[in-house]
């Protein structure tokens, strides 16, 4: 299903018109060329603003854009944000004082921004000179390319294909094809895109265009501290409470999906007294949520809250124009590999539901619980600096296709020469930022590409200064899951005293011995 092709996506929008508002769904494209708004992908249902310098943006109806312009500089963000520092939620406002913050300079601009948790990506220009960033782990894909003179900034690689004569990169291609390749889901290595000229944002790292040349800089790096379980665990409740109430004040029934999982009831106790404010749900697609849903809802029924369940249709022909609905969702993806089939009965169930303004989501928060630790068996030692083979196993499973493997490593040297700065001192260890700028950046996109397609997504975990601090505990506490658990007690001690948890189906111990033994074997493979 996958490689559809421009004229082919035109040709089924054009038979089934409904679907052309879910094609790039909460996307944008900023650039200063000069494309017809009218015009396929936009079909005249976006926004458009007028920036300066020849600029502009181009935003889908369901987006939410925010622009500051004085002196000859302009700040713009695509996007929703909320700082549970200032607590503040309003957009402009936070702009207004990331303005006043510029006007200091740019380190302290960068300053502002990191504090701040949401789902977008944020430009600052003065002149010729445009800068961009994504959120703190890139939940909202940002991808980029100079082309014949022209800036092309974009959400989603397609849209910039459905203006440009890109080169479709043939190793991509045959990586995609690759038996195994689904496997730890449809994540391209690196910074690439399926296109050779266009590169995606990396969590951390700003972009700078000037006079067509393209520069990437670090502007993040996790604190060099060492702070007490005690110290993190309430600085961390202190954050994610605020951003639950700044999430209350921002939109109109936020509700939060629950799991018996770690991360989800986490969130859940970060709204203890706000409880009102949030309608609870889960979804049943297949037996993994099936188990999923049961513990949320008895947790929910503990608490005395109302929890619905959603049952997913189990046959792709209860959906109607499901094929359509695919093909929208493998293009929105980026044609990098096909969604799986209950995902896209998911979608396409929850499509323009108003049950509720935003789904609360837990990502991001396996930052702070050692993941790699838990997944590779305990392993605590991943060598004191990366090195492109143990990048490309921790990618994928190659078990076989040694071209796909060397190729691989090719684009992780280059990625750890790009984004990697060996020399300075690390607050943490190589592959606890590798987890994070490349693997939580890779899956952003399955926010931007799929779930978007249904509602607006907010992720009260992603904010760089709390996953720092979640960074900064003792590791052995890290890997028992004692700041969640701490987090809970803190505030609601009654989500723990049910005794209800579910544990990933995915993450069981025989498979993590297997993947270990892998990762020994293969990152030492000289072939």
């Amino acid at each position: 299903m996958s490689n559809n092709t421009k004229s082919e996506i035109i040709e089924m929008l054009n038979k089934y018109p409904e679907f052309r508002n879910k094609l790039y769904c909460r996307g944008f494209l900023l650039t200063d060329a000069q494309p017809d708004e009218q015009a396929y992908p936009f079909y005249g249902q976006w926004q458009k603003k007028e920036l300066q310098h020849g600029r502009v943006l181009l935003v889908h109806s369901a987006q939410k854009f925010y622009c500051k312009q004085g002196g000859g500089r302009e700040l713009l963000l695509v996007g929703h944000a909320y700082d549970p520092f200032e607590m503040e939620w309003d957009e402009n406002k936070i702009l207004d004082r990331l303005f006043s913050e510029w006007e200091k300079d740019e380190k302290a601009l960068l300053s502002a921004v990191n504090k701040l948790t949401g789902i977008f990506t944020f430009f600052w220009s003065d002149g010729d000179n445009i800068c961009f960033l994504g959120d703190t782990t890139c939940e909202q894909s940002c991808y980029y390319t100079v082309q014949d003179g022209h800036i092309y900034v974009t959400t989603h690689s397609c849209l910039a294909e459905d203006f440009l004569d890109l080169t479709k990169d043939p190793y991509i291609a045959e990586l995609v094809k690759y038996r195994f390749y689904p496997l730890l889901g449809n994540l391209l290595p690196g910074d690439l895109s399926k296109f050779k000229e266009l590169k995606r944002v990396i969590p951390n790292h700003f972009v700078r265009i000037q006079n067509g040349n393209i520069t990437v800089s670090r502007h993040f790096s996790p604190q060099d501290s060492r702070l007490s379980l005690q110290e993190v665990v309430s600085q961390s409740a202190q954050i994610m409470h605020n951003n639950m109430e700044l999430i209350a004040k921002k939109w109109d029934k936020p509700a939060i999906s629950l799991t018996g999982g770690c991360d989800s009831k986490t969130t859940l106790a970060a709204a203890h007294g706000l409880y009102d404010k949030f309608v609870y749900f889960s979804y049943i697609s297949n037996e993994s949520e099936e188990v999923d849903a049961e513990a949320a809802h008895n947790i929910a029924q503990k608490l005395g809250l109302e929890h619905k369940i959603y049952t997913i249709p189990e046959n792709d022909g209860e959906v109607e124009n499901f094929e359509c609905i695919a093909r929208i969702l493998n293009r929105n993806f980026g044609e990098i590999g096909d969604s799986k089939r209950n995902d896209v009965r998911k979608r396409a169930f929850f499509a323009d539901t108003s049950d509720f303004g935003v789904e609360v989501k837990s990502w991001a928060s396996e930052i702070g619980r050692a993941e790699y630790i838990k997944r590779f068996n305990g392993r605590t030692k991943f060598g004191n600096s990366p090195t492109a083979r143990k990048c490309t196993t921790l990618y994928k499973f190659f078990l076989h296709n040694r071209k796909l493997v060397k190729e691989t490593d090719r684009v992780f040297a280059e990625f750890i020469e790009k984004y990697y700065d060996n020399t300075s001192e690390n607050a943490v260890p190589w592959w606890e930022w590798f987890y994070w700028e490349y693997y939580q950046g890779a899956i952003g996109l399955k926010i931007t590409g799929e779930h978007k397609y249904s509602f607006d997504i907010t992720v009260p975990y992603n904010n760089r200064i709390l996953l720092s601090i979640m960074l900064s505990a003792p590791l052995e506490d890290r890997i028992k899951d004692l700041i969640h658990i701490g987090i809970r007690n803190s505030l609601d001690p009654r989500i723990d005293d049910t005794g209800i948890s579910v544990t990933n189906l995915k993450h069981t111990q025989n498979r993590a011995r297997a993947e270990n033994i892998y990762y020994t074997l293969h990152s030492k493979f000289p072939f």
